[in-house]
């Protein structure tokens, strides 16, 4: 058995309903049916002799703007297999249907007619009580009328199921993994308000975006696909639901091109994703057929994005667009691997390990743009400041310092560091100190770029800083003319980033 098939059967048989290991099942699609068509509503219960009954099988069984008459037996040994077990016969399909036992009704699903405004539309999936009194010890005759006079498709196969075990639920046959399904549409919902709120914050939305709607259209389809195994639902709504798949199936696999698009396709971007999109339509247009639509409408998509990751590759070998081209087929591959499971929960796995690796690939992307724009912002102020700096070169900067009735200027690149000391502001110099009457934070506010604050007393101008030392928590700046500046625990950290900014 392999991997894949060892975790479908183990997720059903732990979390989803079933019939128990013990119990027999008989299905009636082997089983040759007498079928009679166009039978006049004022006759109750024809004669399968007549001119207009065919024997058909199984599979050729379609009510579908139709009013059938289908008699067949009953095997011997499923009755013997039930005889102490309750019987049910299941139906399952697109049909109103009524039931008859050795020619005694036992049971209707609506009421099938040969006119549809008659006709009373019954339920999708039924199961069928089949009372132990009418039956016989050999040769039971099993007779059932149907008609689809409702809908909105022609499908090729209608009747899905008909068959006998023990009566019970009539979702034993039906998408056994419904349960499990509700965690998986869950995983995806939490996954789309993730990346839609990433989305709103980023300035880069669109990749976030796209993940966003691959998100919703495959918690969407998903939730289309095991509606039927947690709601009854009336047969036309069959048709809606086939539709919702296939468009949701096709949502999910062009929001998937649009991504690589984006990612890679430059400029050309748009003819990738309004070409992937026409040959996926036409597509799903022209084949018969919704299981094979729906496998269109996410292989062709992937398919086309694997084909622009080869191109790309072609013109530009590189390891990141490799990654991506062998997530892609690996997920085609698994996915025909396990095509009988395409509809099932298998595929949706796959699916959320594809979204978990685009997840984990743009957490990581976005790291690095966070890097590369952090080291951008580093180097800009490296530039502004060395720009900063020849400008005042060029300009011989001064600040005006009032003292004794007249104006010195004192050119700021001779300043080591300003020091507040009571109502003055000491200004040491290279080979004097001058005072300033003022405020350090009114000396400060005339000073250029290249002077800190490394202490509530001290501005220090940068372009004199030799070298910091660590003092426990504390530190201090030596000064190329020998003195030693305190800086305090608090701006410890920011004179080191100055420092670092300003080498």
């Amino acid at each position: 058995m392999r991997l894949y098939h060892f975790f479908v059967c183990l997720f059903s048989t732990l979390i989803c309903p079933n019939v128990s290991a013990t119990d027999s099942v008989y299905s009636l699609s082997t089983q040759t049916f007498t079928q009679c068509v166009d039978v006049p509503t004022s006759i109750n219960f024809p004669d399968f002799s007549q001119p207009n009954c065919q024997p058909v099988n199984f599979w050729e069984i379609d009510p579908q703007g139709r009013n059938l008459w289908l008699r067949t037996d009953i095997p011997d040994q499923a009755i013997l297999d039930l005889d102490n077990r309750p019987i049910g016969l299941y139906l399952l399909g697109k049909t109103s249907s009524v039931v008859y036992l050795n020619g005694i009704e036992i049971g209707n699903n609506g009421q099938p007619d040969i006119n549809q405004s008659e006709e009373i539309v019954g339920k999708m999936d039924h199961v069928f009580y089949l009372p132990k009194k009418h039956l016989k010890p050999e040769k039971n005759e099993l007779v059932l009328h149907l008609s689809a006079n409702h809908g909105y498709l022609d499908l090729t196969r209608p009747i899905h199921f008909l068959g006998l075990a023990t009566y019970g639920t009539n979702k034993i046959f039906i998408q056994k993994g419904s349960s499990l399904g509700l965690i998986f549409m869950g995983m995806f919902i939490l996954s789309s308000i993730y990346f839609g709120s990433l989305a709103l914050m980023s300035k880069e939305k669109s990749a976030l975006t796209l993940l966003f709607m691959m998100s919703i259209f495959v918690s969407a389809q998903l939730a289309a696909e095991i509606s039927r195994g947690v709601f009854d639902y009336s047969y036309p709504m069959q048709d809606i639901r086939l539709i919702c798949i296939a468009l949701f199936a096709m949502g999910f696999g062009l929001s998937l091109l649009a991504f690589f698009s984006h990612q890679f396709a430059g400029k050309h971007k748009h003819h990738w994703i309004y070409s992937g999109a026409l040959i996926t339509i036409l597509a799903m247009v022209l084949t018969p057929g919704f299981d094979i639509k729906t496998a269109f409408a996410i292989m062709l998509p992937v398919i086309i994005s694997s084909l622009l990751l080869i191109t790309t590759l072609a013109k530009n070998f590189n390891w990141y667009t490799a990654k991506y081209l062998v997530v892609m087929f690996v997920f085609i591959s698994t996915i025909v691997a396990t095509k009988q499971y395409f509809h099932e929960l298998a595929f949706y796995l796959i699916v959320a390990s594809l979204l978990t690796y685009l997840f984990f690939q743009q957490a990581k992307d976005y790291s690095n743009e966070l890097e590369i724009a952090q080291a951008e912002k580093t180097l800009r102020g490296k530039l502004e400041l060395k720009l900063e700096q020849m400008q005042q070169q060029k300009n011989a900067n001064f600040i005006n310092i009032p003292s004794a009735g007249k104006l010195d200027k004192v050119p700021t690149q001779e300043i080591f560091y300003c020091k507040a000391s009571g109502d003055y502001v000491e200004l040491k110099l290279q080979t004097k100190e001058v005072l300033y009457s003022g405020s350090l934070k009114a000396i400060a506010e005339q000073l250029p770029t290249t002077f800190i604050k490394v202490h509530r007393s001290y501005i220090v101008n940068l372009d004199k800083v030799i070298s910091l030392k660590r003092d426990g928590e504390n530190g201090h700046l030596i000064l190329s003319n020998k003195l030693q500046i305190p800086v305090s625990r608090r701006m410890l950290p920011q004179v080191k980033e100055s420092l670092i900014s300003h080498s």
